[in-house]
Order: structure tokens, then C-alpha cells, then sequence
């Protein structure tokens, strides 16, 4: 840190002649005379440093936050599939999984449902619509097995990315 030598210049309160009523009102005031203080160098290569460190940790940030998105995506799918095959094979009736508007859902049960906000809704209409859980537990499209499923999703942010449900 460097020092401020300020009151020690000529014609600071400090060099005021002996006896002067402006000495005299500086002897009461009792200010130091070395201010410490930051420079203005040190003060912007700290801000620097910030800058540089908050860059780093938004963006190992971000693909974090990316990644959990993409999980918890992928587990609400694989859950809703569990579920259907389960209720397929619990009552013994085979289940037709249906998309629209927006939701995911199945022909004879109302209340098992998952949205999908992320999607094209063209493209999941395609990718769903016509898949069929047998009462065996397989899930069947146009009587050919399907193990797994790839969908494209929009993340927030502009990114897009695919996630693959297995089934």
C-alpha cells in the first residue's frame, strides 16, 4: 500500500507558521498524517482477478446446472415408463402411450401423466404415439421391441441436447 505524504507538502496545516490561528485550530483536529490506502493499480488487478475467477466459475457453473437438468429429465421419463410398465404388468392389460399437447400420458390411465415442456411436439408425437407396453412388461412399436428412446430437448438458454431413456 502506499503512503499519502499530503500533509507534509507546502502549505498544508502542517507548515503553517508557529503561533497562527489556523495552527492552532490544527492542533485540536489531531488528524494523522500518513493515510493508508490501495492505489488505484492494486484496487483494478484485484477487480481483475475477480472478473477472471467469476468467468471461470460461471461456466463451470453453467455445465453443472446443464448436466442436473439433463438427469432430472431423463429420471422423471424413466420413472414414467417404470410406472406404466408396472401398471401394465400389475393388471394385466396392455397400455398404449399417447402425446398431446404437451403430455405425456396413456390410454387407460388418466392420471399417469408427465409433461414435456423441451420438446418438439411433432417430433414426440412421432417417437411416442403408437408405442405399446405388452403385459409382459415390453414396450413394443409396430409389434418390433424398442429398448431404449433418444429425444432431443431445448435447455434453457438456447442449448439443446438428447437424452436417451432406457426402457
Amino acid at each position: 500500500m502506499a503512503k499519502s505524504r499530503s500533509c507534509q507538502a507546502e502549505g498544508s496545516a502542517n507548515s503553517v507558521i508557529l503561533g497562527s490561528r489556523l495552527h492552532k485550530r490544527s492542533l485540536y483536529s489531531q488528524t494523522p498524517c500518513n493515510v493508508a490506502g490501495f492505489t488505484l493499480i492494486e484496487v483494478l488487478i484485484v477487480v481483475l482477478v475477480m472478473g477472471v475467477l467469476f468467468g471461470t466459475g460461471l461456466s463451470v457453473y453453467s455445465g453443472v446446472t446443464r448436466d442436473s437438468q439433463l438427469r432430472t429429465r431423463t429420471d422423471e421419463l424413466t420413472s414414467f415408463f417404470a410406472a406404466c410398465r408396472h401398471r401394465a404388468m400389475l393388471r394385466k392389460t396392455p397400455i398404449t402411450i399417447v402425446f398431446s399437447n404437451g403430455y405425456l400420458g396413456t390410454d387407460k390411465a388418466q392420471n399417469l401423466r408427465q409433461r414435456l415442456s423441451e420438446v418438439d411436439n411433432a417430433f414426440a408425437a412421432q417417437l411416442f404415439n403408437g408405442l405399446y407396453v405388452n403385459t409382459d412388461g415390453k414396450f413394443t412399436r409396430n409389434g418390433v421391441v424398442v429398448e431404449r428412446l433418444k429425444l432431443p430437448v431445448k435447455l434453457p438458454g438456447g442449448q439443446s441436447s438428447t437424452i436417451t431413456i432406457e426402457l
